[in-house]
């Protein structure tokens, strides 16, 4: 039986139903209800009961399925239809509700819907519950692209009938014309009647009539089109059927037909305009709707529903707002051109007013970087490695500045606190220090200076001397030992010399280290720790540098920078040819130098490093201490602090009246009885240490330094001021190293204050012609520590660096680089300058 079924909301749209209208579930049927009252068919006037046979013209051609049923077969009689008459009104077998009941007596029934023209479009009864309302229907606005027959006298009738009234169709600009009469020779796919036999089991194709494609809201017209709709500027238009996976899902599609049934009930007859039998000859698998869907579009429909929310342009009711009213103030244009101004001023100050700005912000930091190979034109430097700053970071804030011993005001120009442990000093590890790898011959020492040796440990610089008596490896963390001589270049010591030549210098100062010495405690006797300073011309350990360089720091044109410091004759003066103060070892000469190498006697054009050759150059030493046992005062550690000079004086001997040396502490300052030879003269105080300083008693740092001021433009001010744990010791001033004239004198002229970039030196040595050597008072492996290095100078006159422009050292030593990178060349193998006053002319 046939039975209604509500049809989903979004199948329905509108009044407007898809073309699918009927749901087969098992041999039944759904007709769906249409939530627009006014777009439903309106039902009969009675409402009874049902009791005749189903009309088989109730349902639609295009559903054949429907039509028909498994019963009406061979074994059942076919059901015999009641058919409308054309005007619509129910047929002579139907009760006046339309319904007609099956009366071949068959085990099922079925019921089916008769619909009526002339009320179709009325209105809807409302049946009563669990009951069918036998004359619901609704107007189908999408039509199958073919013309749908509605001659259903006859099966098997070829003849389709003209449509009622379709001379009035009204013209459109899509439908010009009025459908067309339908007749066999006008369907180039009609076969003849009884071309191919029915299949067991099938029925030709009902076709429909006029009431009912007016019952169906199509028009009482054979070609499916509605004309009900309105005369006034309707038309026709078509659309492309979609099936779609919502439309093989629909619940209003047929059912599938099964290609292993060929001879089911859905098989359809030849006659049929439209195949969906899977037992034809060329079976579609499934029934659907091809090609172009016609469906009529009425403005009179579009004028009577309401405005469309989404729509405010074509709403002539819309008053106000910036979308609807042309006297509103356009604020979505203003707004519109305002962003697209502020995107354009966007794009100028991104593109040019920023990077105008960038060059002028940025101007003086590219010229400071111009030309710097180090970094790019960006000041970006690529991190290689983490490059150790000139000033420590971890030097802590107090240590930043000081107070000078001439009440000058001093700033932190360098730092190494050695915070960092295990660095190592090889050449190219570190950007300022170097540990050097030779034999320190000048002096006679007995160690063989190793960069392995120096190292960093628990915040502090430890330089570690072996000696090849020490059998137990690892007693101290810097130890090598042990070896042998053999190993150790045939020498008995191993030990390190670190180095900031040519990496790191300044020129006047203050500078500063924390150190603690070596040995069991302060009567140990033998080593020969030292931290001093020499001028970067000469290069400590590597003899030919030193060759007519050291200790000079002088700029006189006069004897002083002659060989021996005697004329070219050798008779004179009296002071160089014998000296009571000198040893025997030198015959009791003044000097044994080889002379000034670049002096201020210099000829235009010769090998000098300048800025002229008028400049007198050296290499001076400002020694910061040099550690020993007291040979006056047994059980007493002192410390020498000195200044080098060249040429000398008669008898080594310097100014010691008031100002021009200063002990300030006589309790535990002295000044040194041993004042040179016939290589240096030295200007020198002993001063005595804290006992706790050493390794084996506390090893407790103590600070040492000196403070040193030059000028070239005044001479006469230059002095040295030394410390010790913290205070003065003593201060040698450049009076104290006057002209030395007269017949007694030696001749030369003024020793300067050192002027030359100074370069740092720290060192453990061992060598008998600096103390005796007692190796029972002393201990291996042996450590001098420093805990820091500081370099101060004068508040705003800064002057660090090795290549100076008043005293250039870079070129010269380039130029004669292998006398500064081999330690066996002993003197200086290159042309020196002419002396035009030794020579008596250039």
């Amino acid at each position: 039986m046939y039975v209604y079924c509500p049809i989903p909301a979004d199948v329905l749209t509108k009044g407007r139903l898809l073309e699918n209208i009927y749901i087969p579930l098992v041999g039944r049927v759904c007709v769906p209800r249409l939530r627009d009252s006014s777009l439903v068919a309106a039902p009969s006037s009675s409402s009874s009961p049902p009791t005749s046979s189903p009309p088989s013209s109730a349902i639609p051609s295009f559903y054949p399925a429907m039509a028909t049923s498994s019963h009406w077969n061979s074994r059942h009689s076919h059901p015999n239809p009641s058919h409308p008459s054309a005007s619509g009104a129910p047929g002579p077998t139907s009760s006046a509700s339309g319904i007609s009941s099956n009366s071949s007596g068959s085990r099922e029934e079925a019921q089916y819907i008769e619909y009526g023209s002339s009320d179709a479009l009325h209105g809807l009864r409302s049946p009563p519950p669990q009951t069918p309302n036998p004359l619901e229907d609704a107007r189908l606005l999408s039509q199958p692209s073919s013309p749908v027959p509605n001659d259903v006298h006859g099966v098997g009738q070829r003849q389709l009938r003209s449509v009622p009234g379709s001379s009035s169709f009204p013209s459109s600009p899509l439908n010009p014309t009025p459908p067309s009469t339908f007749s066999a020779g006008s369907n180039p796919f009609a076969r003849p009647t009884g071309s191919r036999p029915a299949s067991r089991g099938s029925s030709k194709q009902p076709q429909l009539d006029d009431n009912l494609m007016a019952g169906l809201g199509l028009g009482n017209n054979s070609s499916g089109l509605p004309h009900s709709i309105g005369p006034r500027g309707s038309m026709i238009l078509y659309r492309l059927a979609d099936d779609g996976k919502e439309a093989r899902e629909s619940l209003l599609m047929p059912p599938k037909l099964f290609r292993d049934k060929r001879d089911s009930i859905a098989s359809s007859s030849g006659d049929s305009m439209i195949s969906i039998s899977s037992d034809s000859k060329y079976p579609s698998g499934m029934p659907s709707v091809r090609g172009l869907v016609p469906y009529a579009y009425d403005p009179i429909l579009d004028e009577n529903e309401a405005p469309d929310d989404e729509d405010l342009l074509h709403d002539p009711n819309r008053k106000g707002g910036m979308r609807g009213d042309k006297g509103a103030f356009p604020w979505r244009g203003i707004m519109n051109v305002g962003v697209i101004i502020v995107l354009l001023l966007a794009l100028l100050c991104l593109f040019i007013f920023y990077p105008v700005l960038s060059f002028y912000r940025d101007e003086a930091k590219n010229r400071a970087i111009d030309g710097n190979i180090r970094i790019n034109a960006t000041g970006q430097a690529p991190v290689l490695f983490q490059m150790p700053e000139v000033i420590d970071p971890e030097t802590p804030p107090s240590a930043m500045t000081r107070t000078g011993f001439d009440g000058q005001e001093y700033e932190l120009v360098f730092s190494d606190e050695f915070n960092t442990d295990g660095r190592t000093f090889y050449p190219g590890d570190d950007p300022f220090w170097e540990a050097v790898d030779l034999w320190y011959g000048a002096t006679g020492d007995l160690e063989w200076y190793d960069p392995s040796q120096v190292t960093t440990r628990d915040g502090a610089l430890v330089i570690t001397m072996d000696s090849t008596s020490t059998a137990q490896a690892g007693l101290t963390p810097g130890s090598t030992a042990p070896f042998t001589a053999a190993e150790n270049h045939n020498m008995e010591y191993r030990s390190g010399m670190l180095q900031t030549w040519n990496k790191f210098c300044f020129t006047t100062g203050y500078i500063e280290v924390a150190a603690s010495f070596p040995g069991p405690d302060q009567s140990t006797t033998g080593y020969w720790p030292g931290a001093w300073t020499m001028g970067n011309l000469a290069r400590p350990g590597y003899p030919a540098t030193t060759d007519g360089m050291w200790p000079y720091t002088y700029d006189s044109c006069d004897v002083g920078t002659f060989p021996n410091q005697t004329n070219k004759d050798g008779l004179g003066p009296a002071a160089a040819l014998h000296s009571d103060a000198s040893r025997s070892r030198y015959n009791f000469e003044l000097s044994w130098l080889s002379g000034q190498r670049l002096s201020a006697c210099s000829c235009p054009g010769s090998d000098h490093p300048g800025p002229d050759v008028t400049r007198g150059r050296g290499a001076p030493e400002l020694d910061i201490f040099e550690a020993e046992k007291d040979k006056d005062i047994p059980l007493v550690h002192i410390v020498s602090q000195s200044a080098q000079f060249a040429p000398f004086s008669h008898d080594y001997t310097y100014n010691n009246n008031t100002g021009d040396w200063i002990n300030y502490d006589s309790t535990r300052t002295r000044a040194n009885t041993y004042r040179g030879s016939a290589v240096q003269q030295s200007v020198s105080g002993l001063t005595r240490v804290p006992a706790d300083m050493f390794q084996g008693s506390g090893a407790n740092f103590k600070t040492f330094g000196f403070e040193y001021w030059s000028d070239p433009n005044d001479r006469q001010a230059g002095y040295v001021n030394w410390q010790v744990d913290g205070a003065r010791s003593h201060r040698v001033s450049a009076t104290a190293v006057g002209p030395d004239q007269g017949s007694d004198g030696s001749g030369v002229g003024q020793r300067l204050i050192p002027e030359e970039p100074m370069a740092i030196v720290l060192n453990l040595g061992i060598s008998s012609n600096w103390q005796t050597i007692d190796l029972s008072s002393m201990m291996f492996p042996a450590e001098l520590k420093f805990d820091y290095v500081r370099v101060y100078q004068r508040k705003g006159q800064t002057n660090v660096g090795c290549n100076p422009k008043d005293y250039p050292t870079t070129e010269y030593i380039n130029n004669h680089m292998k006398a500064y990178t081999d330690i066996n060349m002993t003197t200086w193998d290159w042309p020196k300058p002419r002396n035009s006053l030794y020579e008596g002319s250039c």
